[in-house]
């Protein structure tokens, strides 16, 4: 009985809980402002979070308040609500925010003001990357970098220089996705910063920004032996090598296919798809035998980008390959090469399993436009799978309609 009486009175007390917890916070605005100041953190991350689905103007100065609250997670709730919440017309709400007592405060208000892409505020912003906070000078940087005015390039290249790495790391970055030519030659020099982030940041915004002056630099780091720290730098190395375009780089990438890492080898092949340098094919085409499937499918897709003809016989044994993805990568490449050598390997992979491999396979040559094909493409259309069955139906209708074309045209 006493047992039965204690266990009535625990299950009483559970059952008061959720009233005793969340009482001050019901669904009205009021009571969710009131609670973004309560002495409980619970309290204080429920009100927030209720505040990103209500979108409530009026909440507005309460969530920049909140803004600055000791708790990161309540912070973070009300920055959301504040983003989901705020358009154009709230922007001096964030941009008195800038000049808040309080570090987090504005820090917050700058998050808003990039997400609001208001280059009404570019003054202001830029005004914030001098900010004694790095965590505003990080925030400044990051919305100047999404508002995108070209304006702000010059002063967030002195963000270059900042002592906090991630303020450089936004900086590199917004830089990058701006690509300013003139930004090049000190983006260079981050290749060499002591935070790994803003190596790898800086490789990947020379990728976008395209400068050849570069390739130097990041011939020298894909050249480094493989630490395991500094992959990342090395894979956006490749990565930028083939994306700036110019078959300077084909020797270096070549020698990527050799890297330890597969990551690497696997940027390398991608790259070297990029150059479209024939002078890359035999050396693709042995990667196409590596034991990382990634680095067989992007040798394959390259190949395909290239276009030459060497690479068939090695393709053709790729539709062999274990890996389902790279026998279809495989057929694809065949068809842009469009050697009339794989008309019949590529025929044979219609039993395969895998119903994108047939796809990819009659895809193929409808390209290749080898018309003998056409006995086996018909057959496909009693394929079990209906996107088979569709691919087949428009090969075989054009390569039927080229042949009338041709017949036509010898009249």
């Amino acid at each position: 009985m006493r047992f039965r009486n204690i266990l009535i009175t625990v299950l009483a007390v559970y059952s008061l809980l959720p009233e005793i917890t969340f009482a001050a916070v019901g669904d009205n605005i009021d009571s969710l402002v009131k609670g973004l100041s309560s002495s409980r953190v619970e309290i204080r991350a429920d009100s927030a979070e209720k505040l990103v689905k209500l979108r409530e103007p009026s909440a507005l100065p309460a969530l920049i308040k909140a803004f600055g609250d000791p708790v990161e997670s309540v912070r973070a709730q009300a920055i959301r609500a504040a983003a989901a919440t705020a358009d154009r017309q709230h922007a001096s709400l964030f941009e008195n925010g800038l000049h808040n007592v309080n570090s987090k405060i504005r820090a917050g208000s700058a998050n808003i003001l990039g997400i609001l892409h208001l280059k009404t505020s570019f003054a202001l912003l830029t005004e914030a990357l001098n900010d004694k906070s790095s965590s505003v000078r990080e925030a400044a940087t990051e919305a100047l970098g999404e508002i995108g005015d070209p304006r702000s390039a010059v002063p967030m290249r002195k963000c270059l220089r900042d002592t906090d790495s991630r303020v450089r790391l936004k900086a590199v970055t917004a830089l990058g996705q701006m690509k300013d030519f003139q930004s090049a030659p000190m983006i260079i020099k981050m290749l060499a910063d002591t935070n790994l982030q803003v190596q790898t940041a800086a490789a990947l915004a020379l990728a976008r920004i395209g400068d050849k002056k570069s390739i130097q630099d990041l011939t020298k780091i894909v050249q480094k032996s493989n630490p395991t720290e500094s992959f990342g730098v090395q894979f956006f190395a490749a990565y930028a090598l083939g994306a700036i375009g110019d078959r300077h780089a084909t020797p270096i990438l070549i020698s990527g296919l050799k890297k330890a890492d597969p990551f690497i080898r696997s940027s390398a092949a991608g790259s070297l798809g990029f150059l479209r340098d024939p002078a890359a094919c035999i050396p693709l085409t042995q990667s196409l035998k590596d034991r990382h499937k990634l680095v067989r499918w992007i040798s394959a897709q390259s190949l395909g980008n290239i276009g030459d003809k060497r690479a068939v016989p090695s393709l053709i044994n790729a539709l062999k390959d274990t890996n389902e993805d790279i026998r279809e990568q495989s057929a694809k490449a065949l068809g842009k090469i469009r050697d009339r050598r794989a008309v019949g390997p590529l025929i044979a992979v219609f039993k395969d399993s895998d119903e994108a491999i047939p796809k990819a396979a009659v895809l193929a040559l409808g390209r290749i436009g080898d018309r003998s094909a056409l006995p086996s493409i018909r057959g496909l259309l009693n394929h079990s799978d209906n996107t088979v069955r569709l691919a087949a139906h428009e090969v075989i209708k054009m390569l039927e309609s080229s042949n009338s074309a041709h017949s036509s045209a010898g009249r």
